[in-house]
């Protein structure tokens, strides 16, 4: 079963949903996630296919690059994803935003996951997932995607566009929650635009004229990976 990301998530649901909550399997039906009101910029679904091209590094750069991946949050480097302890098992190598250097998608045993982009002979780590909560997925547009709930409990739901094979747009929604009379209550989105090294907040009007117009299809559900331990 296919499963797909959503651009923009808003929830109104009694009890906080984790990644999983907000998939929708290609007929359409949705799952545990039936009270979340959710916003599709595209209600088709379409299934992201990507093209393969040659891995443009060694598997042996791959490795120590992914061995290096630590989480973001100073706070929470304790609870992240031992990158280190879990090796690369597939790959893809394809060109996301089509200027003829590959990206390589990366993953191990769930939830681990990486994307690279390879230039001027350089890997240069796109982003990844640093807990169990958060899925990365791909528009057919070649978009990455990235979902679920963080360790503060807040849903996310991020984009990241490439040029040149480096991040050149980039947005985010946030939506807090608090608990009120034992119930999850939303305490409102927040929304993000920015590049590779600023995030400013913006309307919702401005992000959703800048969101991905596509779904995303997770990365477990993309056809194709191969295995990144044979020679």
């Amino acid at each position: 079963m296919r499963r797909f990301l959503y651009s923009i998530v808003l929830a109104s649901a009694t009890l906080l949903p984790t990644s999983c909550d907000y998939f929708q399997s290609k007929d359409g039906k949705k799952g545990k996630g039936d009270s979340l009101t959710t916003i599709l910029t595209d209600n088709s679904l379409e299934y992201t296919e990507l093209a393969k091209v040659p891995l443009p590094c060694s598997k042996e750069a791959l490795s120590a690059a992914w061995k290096l991946i630590e989480s973001t949050s100073e706070v929470h480097k304790r609870k992240a994803l031992d990158y280190k302890q879990h090796l690369p098992i597939l790959f893809i190598s394809t060109d996301l935003d089509g200027d003829e250097v590959p990206e390589v998608l990366l993953r191990s045993d769930p939830p681990y996951a990486a994307i690279y982009s390879y230039a001027k002979d350089t890997l240069n780590l796109i982003t990844f997932v640093d807990h169990e909560r958060i899925g990365l997925g791909i528009t057919p547009d070649g978009i990455i995607m990235r979902n679920g709930s963080n360790r503060d409990g807040a849903l996310i739901s991020q984009f990241i566009r490439l040029k040149n094979s480096m991040p050149a747009a980039k947005g985010e929604t946030r939506e807090k929650f608090a608990i009120q009379n034992n119930e999850m209550v939303s305490s409102g989105i927040q929304y993000f635009l920015g590049n590779d090294s600023t995030y400013n907040e913006v309307s919702k009007e401005a992000y959703q004229n800048a969101a991905p117009k596509q779904n995303a299809t997770f990365l477990e559900d993309i056809d194709g990976w191969e295995d990144f331990r044979k020679p």
